[in-house]
């Protein structure tokens, strides 16, 4: 699939890569908080349906999260920065 990625300069495009940037990673933290297998707050019986789950769902979770060191994304990210700057 063929991504254009649109100039520094569009406000839109910058704003809208923040909001999702912004959305995945608070997603992200609320996963390993509440239910992610690594969660302190989470104590899981050995050998269940329900742990296989949340280890697969979780490496999952992982596994997305990585999008937001994706080198496209962190340059579209600074741009943002530094168009609210000059803003």
């Amino acid at each position: 699939m063929s991504v254009e990625t649109p100039t520094g300069t569009d406000a839109t495009y910058a704003d809208a890569v923040t909001v999702l940037a912004t959305a995945l990673d608070e997603l992200g933290a609320r996963i390993y908080r509440d239910v992610h297998v690594e969660s302190s707050y989470l104590h899981l019986p050995e050998d269940s349906k329900l742990t296989d789950t949340l280890t697969e769902f979780s490496a999952y979770t992982d596994e997305c999260l990585t999008v937001l060191d994706n080198p496209i994304v962190v340059r579209a990210l600074a741009a943002a920065r530094t168009q609210q700057q000059k803003a």
